[in-house]
């Protein structure tokens, strides 16, 4: 399975002045179970949205946002 990469991930969300990356509200109903970003975790989302279970479901609930970013079968 093909994960995202750093550039796909800044694409679909933002970032904040410390470098702390925030999901699109698009996408932001994977995040919602995970560690928001804070200065001793800033990279949480990032990280969680670099695995292959993000981009499966990211497949499976938001193909037209997986089409763009070319992931998928």
């Amino acid at each position: 399975m093909q994960t995202l990469t750093w550039q796909s991930i800044r694409a679909i969300g933002k970032t904040d002045n410390a470098g702390r990356w925030y999901p699109c509200d698009d996408v932001a109903d994977y995040f919602a179970t995970i560690r928001s970003p804070s200065r001793a975790w800033p990279h949480s989302y990032a990280r969680a949205a670099q695995t292959a279970k993000f981009a499966r479901w990211l497949i499976a609930n938001r193909p037209t946002i997986a089409a763009q970013l070319k992931i998928g079968a």
